[in-house]
């Protein structure tokens, strides 16, 4: 039952986040604060996922961007690097590296979108919120992470 309510909770949580990001471009703490139990959480309902995967987790993509972040002014948001740090320790590295990948995909087909409407120019510095893409993958890999790992990998995987 307490994996029902923790993913449950996840969920609405990860649809906050998404719906005000797309409406305001910010995410309020109070959401991370939420998140973060939730992740906590999660330690006693999922014990199959290891804390060291959890740690590796919440550092693999977070840390990377942040560091993206000082050196290219506004290359992501603060908001979008925090939501990948709870996620991490939510999900661990594995699902965590396959919500990020749906994310990304998703985000490009937002960004290729905004650029076919003419809503954005080729070149131009435009803004999206980052936040709706991310939560989409990450709410999938709550669900499906290992087939999306799995998808993956098979790209790469030469038969002969």
């Amino acid at each position: 039952m307490g994996k029902v309510i923790v993913t449950a909770a996840v969920s609405i949580l990860l649809l906050a986040v998404a719906w005000t990001d797309f409406k305001t471009m910010e995410i309020p703490d109070i959401l991370f604060v939420f998140l973060g139990i939730c992740a906590l959480a999660s330690v006693k309902v999922f014990p199959e996922i290891p804390i060291s995967e959890r740690l590796t987790g919440a550092v693999c993509i977070s840390a990377p961007m942040y560091l993206l972040c000082r050196f290219m002014k506004d290359a992501f948001g603060e908001g979008d690097i925090l939501l990948l740090l709870i996620m991490g320790f939510y999900l661990g590295w594995k699902a965590l590296f396959a919500g990020t990948l749906l994310g990304f995909l998703f985000g490009g087909i937002e960004a290729c979108f905004l650029l076919s409407t003419g809503k954005v120019k080729f070149g131009e510095h435009a803004h999206m919120a980052f936040g709706p893409a991310l939560c989409a993958g990450l709410f999938l890999a709550q669900f499906c992470s290992q087939e999306l790992i799995s998808w993956y990998v098979s790209f790469f995987i030469i038969v002969q």
